[in-house]
């Protein structure tokens, strides 16, 4: 018996220490006992090195995992385009520092609010249908160019690129992606300015007025008149004075124009002294009372100006169909010029 235990005793501790015997010796007592422990403590050092190679598996994984969410979290918080996470009833959930910038508020403040709190109120609906559409997965993506207004009442632009995800709960989640194109928005319209209007008097320049003129004889803002009106006096006062004094009664002229006709109406300067005015909807009678409404405009500035008078010519006529309006313009004109040549009689 004692040497029974003795064995025992010797291989137990081999199998506690790791060193798992292939094989014990037949010989030895309780054999069978023994080698089925051996066997099991085999298996389970195994299960074990298997277990913990797993784990470090798992923990390499958990530890790049952790890597790649602080490298996005640190994109998302960094990146120089705004980003908002919203939810599908319009609620900011999350945003990024440029978003923070651009609004002109925290987080904090943000996260209580909707993007319609930021948004102009006319452009609230311009991408209601877009923005269903990726809702309801008929859209990736869209862009579009809208106008926001910081915490501070400022406007700014932007163009901004909307597309859905789903967080770890499987809710969507709308992100906003905004990139303020304020600059190159206020470029443009400086350069629509440019193209569009004369710049020494503000009003639509000649190129503008054509494009109109031609579009008003395929529309059915009928009837159309026009009114031609020529500066008098021009080049005597540049002759004797200087341009300096022809451009300010160029600037008063235009100034009587903007003051007395309508902002549908089309007042544009299509030469040096000369200007004409497409009146859309608008027959005789209300011809009519458009150039009574001049003259008192250019009475109430000669009033006000006592020492620098203005005098122009005016002719107008009147289309009922748009194949009449090139012929409208013709009949305003002669009938300026007979206007001009009373005003010299």
């Amino acid at each position: 018996m004692k040497a029974f235990h003795h064995d025992l005793s010797r291989y137990l501790l081999k199998i506690a220490s790791g060193h798992i015997p292939h094989k014990l010796p037949p010989d030895m007592l309780c054999y069978q006992e023994i080698q089925a422990v051996s066997e099991k403590m085999s298996l389970l050092s195994d299960q074990i090195s298997q277990l913990q190679t797993e784990l470090a598996t798992l923990n390499t994984t958990c530890l790049r995992i952790s890597k790649q969410e602080r490298l996005y979290r640190s994109v998302f918080d960094h990146a120089v385009v705004g980003i908002m996470v919203v939810s599908r009833d319009g609620k900011i959930i999350n945003a990024n520092q440029a978003i923070e910038y651009m609004l002109g508020c925290q987080f904090d403040e943000l996260k209580d609010m909707s993007t319609s709190d930021f948004t102009l109120p006319e452009d609230h609906d311009i991408d209601a249908s877009q923005l269903q559409d990726v809702i309801e997965g008929r859209l990736n993506y869209y862009q579009i160019e809208k106008r926001f207004t910081r915490y501070d009442g400022i406007l700014f632009w932007s163009l901004v690129t909307v597309f859905a995800v789903r967080d770890e709960s499987a809710s969507l989640c709308i992100i906003h992606m905004l990139e303020d194109i304020s600059a190159r928005k206020s470029a443009e319209m400086q350069l629509e300015q440019a193209s569009t209007h004369d710049a020494m008097t503000g009003l639509y320049n000649r190129a503008y007025f054509d494009r109109e003129f031609i579009s008003l004889q395929h529309s059915v803002r009928l009837p159309v008149s026009i009114i031609v009106v020529d500066v008098d006096g021009l080049k005597r006062l540049n002759d004797s004075q200087g341009h300096e004094a022809g451009d300010r009664l160029i600037r008063g002229v235009a100034s009587i124009l903007r003051e007395a006709f309508r902002g549908d109406d089309t007042v544009a300067r299509v030469g040096g002294d000369e200007f004409s005015i497409l009146l859309p909807e608008t027959g005789a009678d209300g011809l009519q009372a458009a150039i009574e409404h001049l003259h008192k405009c250019k009475t109430r500035f000669n009033d006000a100006n006592p020492s620098f008078q203005i005098k122009f010519s005016t002719g107008a006529a009147t289309a009922f169909r748009g194949d009449e309006i090139p012929a409208a313009l013709k009949y305003a004109d002669e009938r300026m010029y007979s206007d001009k040549l009373r005003h010299k009689g």
